[in-house]
């Protein structure tokens, strides 16, 4: 399997999975937006946390938004200075990615589950 300059294999370029989809798109999302998302997705959710605790299930949608903008930054440093991150704040910086697309990838299902469940009337 052949891989593109950023280490990456050209597989998941093609790939039909919704992860894949979604980190591409923030690939090619400008910083500008990805801050924008990130400040307005934590922003929701703290005020929510504060506001309407009870409803926490409400918040989760927006820390994936969050989250995701957080994610595309963390990418965009990484892609933009490859040679001149020194090892320890790279593989950091790596750690701190896969953190953060771990939290979003589960407020994401977690917020699903959620909309089922009140659908269902269980919560």
């Amino acid at each position: 399997m052949m891989a593109d300059l950023s280490g990456r294999p050209r597989s998941f370029e093609s790939s039909s999975n919704a992860f894949f989809a979604v980190a591409e798109r923030a690939r090619r999302t400008s910083d500008k937006r990805l801050v924008v998302a990130e400040a307005s997705g934590f922003a929701v959710a703290i005020a929510v946390f504060a506001f309407e605790p009870e409803s926490w299930s409400l918040a989760l949608p927006a820390v994936s938004v969050g989250a995701l903008g957080m994610w595309g930054i963390t990418d965009h440093m990484l892609d933009a200075r490859p040679g001149r991150l020194v090892a320890p704040l790279r593989w950091t910086l790596s750690i701190f990615r896969f953190a953060i697309a771990t939290i979003a990838i589960v407020a994401a299902i977690a917020a699903g589950y959620s909309l089922v469940g009140k659908l269902m009337g269980v919560m």
